[in-house]
């Protein structure tokens, strides 16, 4: 008995002693590569950033009562809830262009946003129309997902529908999928939905789920053909970045709490319990769908607490923005919950990572020491296997940039928005 309680304990305080490591952060926040960012001025309270590749536009969900439902933070007072949010868009075809608010024509109704993402267009130069999916935290209510249309030559968004499910009960980020399943009228895409808790903020479980930082959010999988949502993935720990990979129905999920980058991918692991027959929502037809069975490929130990992450498939490079210091960080969210105006008490830095291979010996975790020695792997293919390693590009302290919130990137330029900042910062990571 005196063994097995030895065993229970190392088992508990280990996993609990690595998040408090992570969350202190490092004793020192070096600062360097900030000569590759530019301050533009715009918006504060931003949840996220994504980039519309075929019109190179960056668009922003920001609101001005995040500091009163900063879920990720542990901090939300939903009564302060009063004013609404918004999008905002930034071009990055234009040299010292300004950021722009957008109205959404026909929308009724609260509008807090937190995650964007865009249906995937296969369309050559610049699509008449963009589907923009935002997940929309109205006070007190479970989260859902506002289904818009964007037309560039306009400027401007008009709502389509609502969608809802039980399954989106602590909603934060979106990743539209490129599977086929797509709303025949609307082109609604299926999309994969991240919970960044386990539980409601209303369930009591949820301080435990706090207190301990246990692994107990979810991975919702929506089907647009179906119009119905359901869970695929569960026990992370609190997921905060969510980006579709290169396969079908794969995503990359940040892992605040974990430390983690992880790729998931979709497999048929039982037909039984993953193939469905149901009616469809748009032509209905009785069709075949498929539930992802969502199986983890890849695992990005990066040590630091995640909260944002983007892949470009053009060049394929995977880049992430991560808090150096988690209790700083928190503290930026206690303070602007008392007052949201007022100067905080700590500074929130961050710091860029972008995706590298490097040659590694079988067995081993560590890159080649030597990275301008060129191995040949065709060679020695036994000995050596090419490993995906993030490298810092640029650290700061948060004096001059803080309390990151998401990423994303096009080709060698990278968007970071923040929670508490005004406006966001434009990289050439190139440089």
């Amino acid at each position: 008995m005196s063994a097995l309680a030895v065993l229970v304990g190392v088992a508990v305080y280990l996993p609990m002693q690595r998040t408090t490591t992570l969350f202190e952060g490092p004793a020192v926040v070096q600062n360097f590569g900030m000569d590759k960012c530019k301050r533009v001025s715009g918006p504060a309270y931003c949840d996220d950033v994504r980039i519309q590749r075929n019109l190179n536009l960056g668009f922003l969900a920001c609101d001005p009562s995040l500091p009163y439902r900063n879920f990720a933070a542990s901090v939300f007072d939903e009564t302060k809830m009063k004013e609404d949010g918004a999008l905002w868009v930034y071009d990055l075809n234009k040299p010292g262009s300004s950021v722009e608010k957008l109205t959404i024509k026909d929308f009724k109704g609260p509008f807090h946003p937190s995650g964007i993402t865009f249906a995937p267009t296969s369309e050559d130069g610049t699509p008449a129309r963009v589907v923009v999916l935002v997940v929309n935290h109205v006070p007190l209510e479970t989260p859902r997902v506002e289904v818009l249309y964007y037309y560039p030559a306009r400027k401007s968004l008009v709502y389509k529908k609502t969608i809802s499910s039980e399954h989106f009960f602590a909603a934060n980020k979106i990743a539209a999928s490129t599977s086929s399943m797509v709303h025949q009228y609307d082109d609604t895409p299926s999309f994969f939905v991240t919970n960044d808790h386990g539980y409601n903020i209303t369930d009591w479980k949820r301080e435990y789920e706090e207190k301990y930082n246990l692994p107990a959010a979810s991975l919702v999988y929506y089907n647009a053909r179906a119009d119905k949502a359901q869970e695929v993935g569960w026990r992370f720990q609190l997921p905060t970045g969510l980006v579709a990979a290169d396969d079908t129905d794969s995503v990359w999920i940040t892992l605040a709490k974990g430390g983690t980058v992880d790729r998931y991918k979709s497999h048929i692991l039982s037909a039984e319990h993953q193939e469905q027959k149901v009616l469809s929502a748009d032509t209905r037809e009785s069709i075949k769908i498929n539930w992802p069975g969502m199986m983890n490929e890849e695992i990005l130990h990066t040590k630091k607490v995640n909260i944002g992450v983007d892949y470009d498939p053009e060049t394929k490079m995977l880049v992430t923005v991560s808090h150096p210091r988690w209790n700083d960080y928190v503290q930026v969210a206690k303070d602007k919950l008392q007052d949201k105006d007022a100067e905080a008490s700590k500074k929130a830095g961050f710091v860029i990572s972008k995706s590298s291979l490097y040659p590694v010996r079988v067995g081993e975790t560590r890159p080649k020491p030597q990275k301008d020695v060129v191995f040949d792997l065709d060679e020695t293919p036994r000995r050596w296997r090419m490993q995906l390693f993030m490298e810092d590009i640029v650290s700061n302290d948060g004096s001059e940039f803080g309390s990151p919130s998401a990423i994303a990137v096009t080709g060698s330029r990278v968007l970071v928005s923040s929670h508490y900042e005004a406006g966001l910062l434009d990289c050439n990571i190139a440089v």
